[in-house]
C-alpha cells in the first residue's frame, strides 16, 4: 500500500497574499473614513486662587534664570543648599523661580528638598512687574 499520497507537501502552504492585502486596505479605509478629525476637545483649567504675600515660616529658595540660587536673600552654591536648609529646619520651603528659569532646575530642587530632607515644598509665582 502506497501512503505517499497522504503525506503533506514538503513546503509550507502558500498564503493568499492578495486577499490579505485587500482586507488590510479595506480596514484602513474603514478606519480613516470613520475617524472624525475635525472634532476638537477643549480642556477647561480651573482659575488659581491664592493669597498674596509670603509665609513667614517658609524658607525661600529663589531659582534665577542664569542658574544662580538665593537662599533667603543670600547667594548660595548648589552643594550648600541642602545642608543649609537642613540646618535652618524650616516648616516649609518656598521655591520662587524667575520667569525665564529652566523648569528642569525647578523640578530638581523640588524633588531633592522634598525627598532628601522631607520638608514640604511649595512653588510660588512672582507677580508681573509694573510697566
Amino acid at each position: 500500500m502506497n501512503l505517499d499520497r497522504f503525506r503533506h507537501p514538503a513546503g509550507s502552504p502558500a498564503l493568499p497574499l492578495a486577499a490579505m492585502i485587500d482586507v488590510l486596505f479595506l480596514t484602513i479605509i474603514f478606519l480613516v473614513l470613520g475617524a472624525n478629525f475635525d472634532q476638537r476637545e477643549t480642556v477647561r483649567l480651573p482659575q488659581a486662587h491664592g493669597e498674596a504675600g509670603v509665609d513667614p515660616t517658609a524658607l525661600t529658595l529663589q531659582v534665577r534664570a542664569d542658574g544662580t540660587l538665593l537662599l533667603g536673600q543670600e547667594p548660595v552654591v548648589a552643594q550648600a543648599v541642602l545642608p543649609r536648609i537642613a540646618a535652618a529646619s524650616p516648616e516649609s520651603v518656598l521655591l520662587l523661580p524667575d520667569r525665564e528659569a529652566q523648569v528642569g532646575q525647578l523640578f530638581l530642587w523640588y524633588d531633592r528638598i522634598q525627598n532628601e530632607l522631607g520638608v514640604p515644598v511649595r512653588v510660588g509665582v512672582r507677580p508681573k512687574a509694573s510697566p
